[in-house]
This record gives structure tokens, sequence and C-alpha cells, in this order.
């Protein structure tokens, strides 16, 4: 396998060229890793698809790095297929054999040092997935960019059995080795357009060893914007956030039913 991190990123909005380009721009500036961003975008064609290989690859500008792969899903319907578009994205990276599997919102970043925290683990260890900490960025979000006016740490956990009983770690705050785990357990969910992320760590992480080593490494910041716009509730009494209350227990109802079939191991490694 090559030695390269696949950086699945999903795109769905023509609106948010800019934080698109923020995104990639962190991963092209990892250190001493090579990285190939998976940008798997949502029924966009003609100008909009071509401007965004436009905007991907003026971020994309040392030689050394494999080149950025843009993808586009037909579908046009306006459904949220968040986990169809990361298949899409796995598919691309098992045809190119690259030994790392990481993801990445469009909105959310990550700092220099994180693919090195992370492939350093899995490197020195047998571990199938490695974790890194998180941050939250709170921002308001203006037209080309985000301004953040408050830092914080809510991803609380430190192992397996923390993960097992609630899900602490954002998309990207860790890291799949794909030599250690079978293709055919790199899939998510189509049904789940929530916790999708936290059904596939039960199953991928959850019969595999895992390193926690690095928990206190904080290597990226999740963005968490004032105007409303995330997906995750605030658990505020508000219709707006009503719908996503609603949309999240209907995930969830159908990710519990789900977990009790799923083989959950503990290594020395998990705690």
């Amino acid at each position: 396998m090559n030695e390269v991190v696949s950086a699945i990123v999903r795109f769905h909005d023509p609106a948010g060229m800019a934080r698109l380009e923020r995104a990639i721009q962190s991963l092209h500036s990892q250190t001493d890793i090579l990285v190939q961003p998976i940008v798997v975008t949502q029924g966009l064609d003609g100008s909009d698809l071509a401007e965004v290989r436009e905007r991907v690859n003026r971020q994309w500008f040392f030689e050394w790095m494999p080149s950025p792969v843009v993808l586009s899903h037909p579908d046009r319907s306006g459904r949220d297929i968040r986990s169809d578009l990361i298949n899409l994205g796995i598919e691309e990276h098992q045809r190119r054999s690259n030994r790392y599997l990481a993801f990445l919102d469009y909105d959310d970043l990550l700092y220099t040092h994180a693919y090195k925290t992370l492939t350093e683990s899995l490197s020195a260890t047998a571990a199938a997935v490695a974790f890194a900490g998180m941050e939250m960025a709170h921002a308001v979000g203006l037209k080309d960019y985000d301004f953040i006016y408050e830092m914080s740490k809510p991803f609380k956990g430190k192992n397996k059995l923390d993960l097992v009983h609630e899900n602490f770690a954002p998309l990207h705050s860790y890291m799949v080795d794909c030599t250690k785990v079978s293709a055919q357990e790199l899939r998510f969910r189509s049904e789940l357009s929530r916790v999708e992320d936290y059904d596939f760590l039960l199953r991928v992480a959850g019969p595999n060893p895992c390193d926690f080593s690095k928990m206190s490494v904080c290597i990226g910041a999740y963005l968490q914007r004032s105007d409303d716009s995330n997906t995750t509730p605030k658990g505020v009494d508000t219709p707006e956030d009503k719908i996503k209350q609603d949309a999240w227990k209907a995930n969830r109802d159908i990710l519990n039913s789900l977990r009790s079939t799923y083989e959950i191991k503990l290594f020395a490694s998990d705690l």
C-alpha cells in the first residue's frame, strides 16, 4: 500500500466554497506526511463543479503531494446522503491503495501536526484506529470566513469504554490504518444521515485494537456556528432545533436497534 493518507471531504453547498478552501489548505499544510484529498460533491456539475476543482487545486501546490481528486455524486434530490458521499470517497480510496483513511467535513479544519500525530500512533503500535483530541471553535459565520470568538473542549472521553458508552470523537479526530482492517468493514450505513460516524466507529473500532494515547493533543477544531447552520442540535426550545432533535432521535433509534449486535473487544491499548 502507498504510505499516503486519503482525506475524504464531503461538499454539497456552493455557498461554502471559502470554507472548503480552508479545509483543503489545512490538509495541504500537514507536516511530514503525504495526503491525498478526495472531495466528494453532491449534485454539482458544470460551472459549480469546475469551481470546486479550481478552488481545491489552487490550495494544492506542493509538487510532492499526491494530486487531489474531486468526485461528483449524481444525486440532485437535495436529500441528505452524507453516508453515500463518504462511501463513494472510500471506494476511490481503495482504488488508490492508500494505507491511511481519514475524514474532514468541509467546514472544519485540522492543525498542521494532526496527521503526523495519528500516523505515528498507528505505525508504532498494532492499533487499527488512532484517536487524538479535538476542540470546539465557537464562531459567527460571515460571508467569506468564520469569526471565532471562543474556544472550548467539550469532547470528553479517554478510551474505548467511554467510546462505547457515548461518542466523543468528531469525524476528523481519528484515522484508520487500512492494513489492519478488512476492506468490507469500511462502509457507512446509507440509511443513517445522523450518527453515521458513530455507527462506523462502533463497527470498525469496536472489534479492533485502538490507540488513545494522544487524546491530550488537540489536532483540530470543530466549528460550531451561532447561525444554527450546524446539523447538530443545541438542545434549545426553538422550532428549528426541534427539527434537528427529531432527526437525531430517529437516526439514534436506528443505531440503538443495531448496536447490540456489534462485537466489542478490549485490548490493552484501548484502556
